[in-house]
């Protein structure tokens, strides 16, 4: 899933579509499981968001988490 250009809305896209973002530097991929799981096995090139903290922000994604100007592929397998 990503922001859209409305920063308010998130939809599911496809695996190719969250390639072509990354692969144009458009994107970036958010693990939003928690730190542990995170830290035994994630994606390469993904910051960990867990998604309480995104909760406990009201979906504010910290600028110091992810890069502010990309669109947030978020996953949690």
């Amino acid at each position: 899933m990503h922001m859209s250009e409305d920063t308010t809305a998130v939809r599911r896209i496809s695996v190719s579509e969250a390639r072509a973002l990354l692969d144009a530097g458009r994107g970036v991929l958010v693990d939003v499981r928690g730190r542990r799981l995170y830290e035994q096995s994630h994606a390469a090139g993904a910051v960990s968001l867990p998604l309480a903290v995104i909760e406990a922000t009201q979906g504010q994604v910290p600028t110091s988490a992810v890069p502010p100007d990309r669109v947030l592929i978020l996953y949690c397998a």
